[in-house]
């Protein structure tokens, strides 16, 4: 059974938080989780397209929901980062 992807909110959207409660629990971010959170945000780019368009208040709601799906992307790509930076000294990201 998949484990339910709760890290963002434990966190606060906080990537130094999200690393230090990951390497409390021995985790990892595996790069696919960047990729699905990228793929995540780029399936919604033809509704926030029609929201900006459109620009209506009930638009509001999918250019937030485009927001949070861009927050989580940048905050695992950060944990990922400081892991690299933690095992390399350093990081391609």
């Amino acid at each position: 059974m998949p484990r339910e992807a709760n890290l963002f909110d434990q966190a606060g959207g906080s990537v130094v938080r999200g690393y230090i409660l990951l390497k409390q629990n021995g985790g990892n971010i595996p790069p696919k989780w960047i990729d699905r959170a990228g793929a995540s945000r780029v399936n919604r780019h033809k509704a926030v397209a029609d929201a900006l368009e459109n620009g209506g208040p009930a638009d509001i709601a999918v250019l937030e929901d485009w927001e949070l799906a861009y927050r989580k992307e940048c905050f695992y790509y950060g944990i990922r980062a400081l892991f690299e930076l933690e095992r390399q000294g350093g990081t391609k990201l």
